[in-house]
């Protein structure tokens, strides 16, 4: 077996208190997740494209463009005015 190595990261203390619940209730640690994750990544030479869903927000925004909803600008300048006019 090949010598382990250490990985950290740095995850929002909210993150990471409610991630820590779920994988404890789970009867698992953070490093048998984040060693699952790595070697899946390392098998399948791929990020499992399950973390990547988007959220609700992102598909209506998705919807939208496809409905032809988006407002159209004739330059740079009148989005940026657009963008910083009061509402």
């Amino acid at each position: 077996m090949a010598v382990s190595r250490m990985v950290q990261a740095r995850v929002p203390g909210d993150i990471q208190d409610i991630a820590n619940q779920v994988i404890e209730a789970s009867g698992l640690t953070v490093s048998d997740v984040v060693r699952v994750l790595m070697t899946r990544i390392a098998r399948d030479k791929i990020i499992p494209p399950g973390l990547f869903q988007p959220n609700a927000e992102t598909l209506a925004a998705f919807a939208e463009v496809e409905r032809g909803g988006l407002q159209r600008f004739d330059s740079v300048d009148a989005l940026f005015a657009d963008l910083h006019a009061e509402d």
